[in-house]
C-alpha cells in the first residue's frame, strides 16, 4: 500500500501535477475567470430588460462615440481595403510580417474588399444608383448594422481571453464533458461558447470558437458544429427582435421555445451533411485538445481545477493576449465590413425593389398552411429574408395580425444563426473549414427543423 502511494505520488511529481495549489496559482485562475463570468455570462436587469454586462459596456461605448460611428465605419471599410489593393498589387505582398499579411488575403477577398469599399463610399455620399444608397438598402448597413457590430468585434476580442486563457473552459469542460459529449458530440468546453453567444452576441461566440480552433483546442469539425449551432444572437438582441413585432409580453415563453428549438437543432443538424462529413483535423496539426489525464480516484471537480490552474499558469502575458486580440478583431472587421456592404446592399435591394423573395419563398407557403400559420403569403417572404439579416423577418412581418405567425417568424430568425450581413461572412473568413455552400445547407436545415417545432410550441402557448 505504501509503495503504491509512493508510486502514485512520484507519478504526480513527474508530470508536475499536485493536488495542492498556492494562493497565487488559484488567484491567477479565479480572478480573471470571475471577471469573465461577470462580463459575459451573468444575466442582469437593466432598464427592465435582461442583458449582460458586456452588452451594457458596448452600448455605453456606442452612445459615447455615436456622433463619430458612421465615419469610423466608412474608414474601417475603405482605408484598409485601399491598402489591401496596394499590398496585393506590389512586392509588399511578399512581406511575411504578421501585420502586413492582414492586407494580403488573396485575390478573391481583395476584390471583395475593393467592391465593398466602393459601395460604402456610394452609400455615404449618396451617389450612383438609388438602390445602392437608399435608406432601406445600403443605408441600413451603414447607419444601423455597421455601428452596432464595430464595438462588439473589438471589445469582445480584447476581453474574451478572460473566458479562454485563464482556465474557465478547462474547468467547465472537465465537469460537464460527458454530458456535452453524449448530447452534442462536442468537448465540454464548448458549453462556454454556447453561453457566451447566447448571453452576449453571435459574433462573440464565433470569435471565441475561431480563437479556440486556431490554438488547437477544437478540431475543424468541432469548430464548424459549434459555430453553426451555438453562435446564436444574444438575449438582448432577441428581445429587440421580439419588440419589433410587438410581442414583448410573451418574451419568457418565446425565449424558452427558442432555447428548446436550438437544443434540438444542435442535436440533429451536426448528424446531417454537410457537418457530418467535416474532418477532425486540427490547426496546428498536432492540436492541443484535452487528453484523458484523469488520475485514479480524482473527482471531476479536482480534474477541472488542476487543468484550469495549469492553463492559467501557461497563459501568455496580458500584452501578448492584447496583441493577438487586436490582430483577430482587425482581421475580421476589415473583411466583414466590405463583404457586409455587398451582401446587404444586394440582398436588401432584392427585397425592396424586386419580387425575387416572393418567388423563392413560394414553396414555403404550403408548409406555413400545413402548420396552420395564418397569413402564409406574407409570412413566407419575411422568413426567407432572414438569410440576408436576422432582423428582416420581424421587420417585414411586423404587420402580420396573427400572434402565432409573428411568434414563429421571430423564433426562426433567432434560431437560423446563418445570415449574410454578419455571421456568415465572419464564419467564411474564420477559416475553420466552412464554405458558402455549407452555410446555405445549414441555414436550410435549421429553418426546416425550427419551423415545425416553433409552430407547435406557438400554438400550444398562444392558442389558449
Amino acid at each position: 500500500m505504501i509503495e503504491q502511494h509512493r508510486s502514485r505520488s512520484a507519478s504526480r511529481e513527474k508530470t508536475g501535477i499536485t493536488g495542492h495549489y498556492s494562493g497565487k496559482q488559484l488567484a491567477r485562475f479565479i480572478i480573471p475567470t470571475l471577471f469573465g463570468i461577470l462580463l459575459f455570462l451573468t444575466p442582469i436587469m437593466a432598464d427592465g430588460k435582461l442583458t449582460v454586462m458586456i452588452a451594457l459596456i458596448i452600448d455605453l461605448i456606442n452612445n459615447v462615440i455615436k456622433p463619430y460611428m458612421v465615419p469610423v465605419v466608412v474608414f474601417v471599410a475603405v482605408v484598409p481595403s485601399i491598402f489591401t489593393v496596394v499590398v496585393s498589387c506590389t512586392s509588399l505582398k511578399h512581406n511575411q510580417n504578421r501585420f502586413m499579411q492582414l492586407f494580403n488575403p488573396g485575390t478573391g477577398w481583395t476584390i471583395i474588399r475593393a467592391i465593398g469599399a466602393v459601395l460604402m463610399l456610394m452609400v455615404y455620399f449618396e451617389v450612383g444608383p438609388e438602390w445602392v444608397w437608399d435608406r432601406n438598402t445600403g443605408g441600413v448597413m451603414l447607419y444601423d448594422v455597421g455601428p452596432v457590430v464595430l464595438a462588439i468585434y473589438f471589445l469582445s476580442a480584447i476581453l474574451l481571453p478572460l473566458l479562454t486563457d485563464y482556465g474557465l473552459m478547462e474547468f467547465a469542460g472537465s465537469i460537464i464533458s460527458r454530458v456535452f459529449e453524449k448530447l452534442f458530440g462536442l468537448p465540454g468546453r464548448a458549453a462556454i461558447d454556447s453561453l457566451a453567444s447566447w448571453l452576449s452576441a453571435s459574433a462573440v461566440g464565433i470569435i471565441l470558437t475561431t480563437k479556440q480552433y486556431r490554438e488547437g483546442f477544437y478540431s475543424s469539425r468541432e469548430a464548424c458544429v459549434i459555430a453553426t449551432n451555438f453562435s446564436i444572437v444574444s438575449i438582448a438582441y432577441s428581445y429587440l427582435l421580439l419588440s419589433i413585432i410587438g410581442m414583448e409580453h410573451v418574451f419568457l415563453q418565446w425565449y424558452a421555445s427558442v432555447a428548446i428549438t436550438g437544443i434540438i437543432c444542435a442535436i440533429i443538424v451536426p448528424k446531417l451533411p454537410p457537418l457530418r462529413f467535416k474532418k477532425d483535423s486540427y490547426f496546428p496539426p498536432e492540436g492541443k485538445q484535452l487528453k484523458e489525464d484523469r488520475l485514479e480516484g480524482e473527482s471531476l471537480f479536482a480534474l477541472g481545477l488542476r487543468r484550469a490552474v495549469h492553463r492559467a499558469e501557461t497563459a501568455a502575458s496580458p500584452v501578448e493576449l492584447f496583441k493577438r486580440a487586436i490582430h483577430i478583431s482587425m482581421d475580421i472587421a476589415i473583411s466583414v465590413y466590405p463583404a457586409m456592404m455587398i451582401i446587404g446592399c444586394v440582398g436588401l435591394a432584392l427585397i425592396a425593389y424586386t419580387p425575387v423573395f416572393d418567388i423563392l419563398s413560394a414553396p414555403l407557403v404550403p408548409l406555413f398552411q400545413l402548420l396552420q400559420l395564418p397569413e402564409a403569403e406574407q409570412a413566407a417572404p419575411a422568413l426567407m429574408a432572414g438569410i440576408v439579416d436576422s432582423i428582416m423577418p420581424p421587420i417585414l412581418g411586423a404587420g402580420i395580425e396573427s400572434e402565432v405567425t409573428r411568434f414563429v417568424l421571430a423564433g426562426v430568425a433567432v434560431n437560423q444563426i446563418i445570415f449574410f450581413t454578419e455571421a456568415a461572412i465572419v464564419l467564411v473568413r474564420a477559416g475553420i473549414g466552412l464554405k458558402l455552400r455549407d452555410l446555405l445547407a445549414v441555414y436550410v436545415l435549421r429553418v426546416l427543423i425550427s419551423l415545425p417545432i416553433l409552430s407547435l410550441l406557438g400554438h400550444l402557448l398562444l392558442d389558449n
